[in-house]
């Protein structure tokens, strides 16, 4: 815990319990990813890839909106911002790439805001804030680690989404 973060108010219970449902799109679209590839169902497995995957953009781009805000309320310099568009651009392009490949990238697109926002960030953070960054972004790391493996047992990770 840094000095700034002495200052915050506490992270509110509903924040958390908010944060943690963001997850359920997440075992939704893995699912039905599953359930596809299992029963040999071309549409589930279809849904449930592309599902996963633009949550996941979607998610990652507003981990850059938590920044971009955090950035404001610190009156942070340029870079600040930068770092907080980055998500996004990272997510996008991320959505033309191959299934395999696109997992890959969003969870390395994770990997890289959690170490911004954790381990690299002198921003002031409400306490619990990083602690449940971690947890989050475990839980979501893991998550895309179950998607990575449903691309190689079912085939087709390296097609065109």
């Amino acid at each position: 815990m840094t000095v700034q973060d002495l200052y915050q108010p506490p992270l509110p219970r509903a924040a958390v319990w908010l944060t943690w449902s963001g997850l359920l799109p997440f075992l939704a679209a893995l699912g039905a990813w599953a359930a596809g590839g299992v029963l040999g169902e071309p549409r589930p497995l279809a849904i449930g890839s592309k599902a996963f995957l633009v949550y996941s953009a979607v998610i990652l781009s507003f981990l850059g909106g938590v920044r971009w805000g955090r950035v404001m309320s610190a009156g942070a310099a340029a870079p600040g911002y930068v770092l907080a568009v980055l998500p996004s651009l990272w997510a996008f392009p991320a959505l033309f790439l191959p299934t395999l490949y696109a997992v890959a990238a969003l969870a390395v697109g994770f990997g890289l805001a959690l170490w911004f926002d954790t381990r690299a960030d002198a921003l002031p953070a409400t306490p619990g804030f990083r602690v449940l960054r971690q947890r989050i972004s475990s839980a979501v790391l893991a998550a895309h680690g179950v998607a990575m493996g449903l691309c190689w047992h079912f085939g087709g990770g390296l097609a065109a989404p």
